[in-house]
Order: structure tokens, then C-alpha cells, then sequence
């Protein structure tokens, strides 16, 4: 299980850090092995951590959140936690795209992986086009997948199919994305935010 927390605004103030804080504080009880974002300045920079508590946000008008429990590769080495950040595109994702071993998913796709993160067969296949993106995670023979990727272009894709929510709260100017619903309730009660409609791709 992982957690997955968003956040898109154009003219962020104190107050919307605050917000995605609480949301990713909240997203903990989703995975405690590892956390990490991505935010976009000028190009993606992506942070990975052991301890939560370690965690500054930068003041970014996209960033990109996960936290997980070990599923796929060895969580005490940081290039198998998420974000996964490869070719100008950094992803984060709840689900199961491949179970198989890393020699057994290079075959399958064609594709020589960095990581042993089954997250980037996404990056590698499909690269930034949102058309590529939609039809791999929506075609059920690739599993569950409920993800944020942050592109070189500093655009934010949202995309869930029907094995795995995501969803999304607009508040004050901001749009905030999270794994579920309670998450955004144990932050503020009168939240009231909407799941993702699967096999839509989202952009921000």
C-alpha cells in the first residue's frame, strides 16, 4: 500500500503549504518505509527521505508527494522509492503495474529500468504523452494504478484506472489531490472532495 498527495496552484500562500502539510502527514498511514516529492524550478528537483519529520516542503506551485510500504525493490536504497524521476518526467503512483522481476519486465517491454520500481515501465513506455499515458494505465492487463506525474514542462497529470482511487479537493485557489477521501477529512471535516473518474488524464 502507498499514498499519493498533489498540489497545483498558481499564486500559493502560506496557508495552501499548511494544507498539503496535513495531507501528507495524514498520508502516512498508507506507507512508513520511505517518503519523497518532486516540485518543478526551472527544472524537477525530487527529495527522498527515511523520517517524515525530515521533510521541508519548497515553496513550488506543483509538487508532487508519496510515501510507501516496500513492495517492489529495496527501500533503504532511494533510487526504488518513488518519485521515480527519469527522462525529464518524475511519477508517483498507488498500485501494481508488474510483480515480475526486473530481467522478466526489460524483456516484456523492451526497455532497460534504473530502478527496480515497476512504476518506470510508465516512463519508459510512454514517456510525457498524456495519449500514451491514459491507454497504458487504462488497458486492465497492466494492473491497478492511481498516479501524479510531474512533467519537464511543469504541467501536473492525474490519471487513476478503476483498481485504485485518487482523489481531489479545489480550496482556496489550490487544487490538492490524495489516495482517499478520508485523508482529506482527517484534515478538515468540511472538506469535501470528489474521486477522479478513471481513465481520465487530469492536467494541470
Amino acid at each position: 500500500m502507498c499514498g499519493v498527495v498533489g498540489f497545483s496552484c498558481n499564486n500559493p500562500v502560506e496557508d495552501n503549504y499548511l494544507i498539503l502539510h496535513k495531507l501528507i502527514m495524514q498520508s502516512k498511514i498508507r506507507g512508513l518505509h520511505s517518503f519523497g516529492y518532486s516540485y518543478y524550478d526551472t527544472e524537477i528537483i525530487t527529495k527522498k527521505y527515511h523520517n517524515i519529520n525530515d521533510i521541508k516542503l519548497p515553496k513550488a506551485n506543483k509538487i508532487i508527494f508519496h510515501n510507501r510500504y516496500s513492495t517492489s525493490g529495496d527501500y533503504k536504497k532511494h533510487i526504488n522509492n518513488q518519485p521515480i524521476h527519469l527522462n525529464k518526467m518524475s511519477l508517483v503512483f498507488n498500485g501494481v503495474l508488474d510483480m515480475r522481476k526486473k530481467e522478466h519486465i526489460e524483456e516484456q517491454y523492451n526497455i532497460k529500468m534504473e530502478t527496480e520500481n515497476d512504476g518506470e515501465i510508465i516512463i519508459k513506455v510512454c514517456g510525457n504523452n498524456p495519449d500514451k499515458i491514459k491507454d497504458f494505465v487504462s488497458n486492465t492487463q497492466y494492473g491497478s494504478f492511481a498516479g501524479l506525474i510531474l512533467t519537464g514542462n511543469n504541467k501536473l497529470l492525474a490519471i487513476r484506472n478503476r483498481f485504485r482511487p485518487l482523489w481531489k479537493l479545489r480550496y482556496n485557489n489550490a487544487l490538492y489531490y490524495a489516495s482517499t477521501q478520508d485523508i482529506f477529512k482527517r484534515v478538515n471535516k468540511d472538506f469535501e472532495p470528489t474521486e477522479l473518474k478513471p481513465n481520465i488524464i487530469y492536467e494541470n
